[in-house]
């Protein structure tokens, strides 16, 4: 048992975490903090914010189609129903009087 006595035992690891350090990044946010403050996040870039925007926009213009739509068909409905109540009126009282 000679070289076997480690057996069992984990082997030792490192706690080594690496580091990435971007001076002109550093800069860049100190001088965001400069001009617009330490709490400024409103207007600040997320990942994916111009596709959920654009993906908000494309849902807001497809309801206020589809409402548009909507409209449309109901003011065609009721001119429709209008010209028959009109055409059936008409009918009835000409051929009331040919009776």
């Amino acid at each position: 048992m000679f070289g076997f006595s480690g057996i069992g035992r984990k082997p030792r690891q490192f706690e080594y975490k690496p580091r990435h350090w971007d001076p002109e990044a550093e800069e860049r946010e100190a001088r965001r903090r400069m001009i617009l403050g330490e709490e400024y996040t409103e207007g600040e870039y997320k990942p994916g914010m111009y596709i959920r925007e654009k993906r908000l926009l494309r849902m807001q213009e497809r309801e206020r189609q589809r409402a548009e739509r909507s409209r449309r068909t109901t003011i065609r409905t009721v001119i429709f129903l209008a010209f028959v109540v009109g055409v059936l009126y008409l009918m009835f009282t000409y051929f009331g009087r040919a009776m």
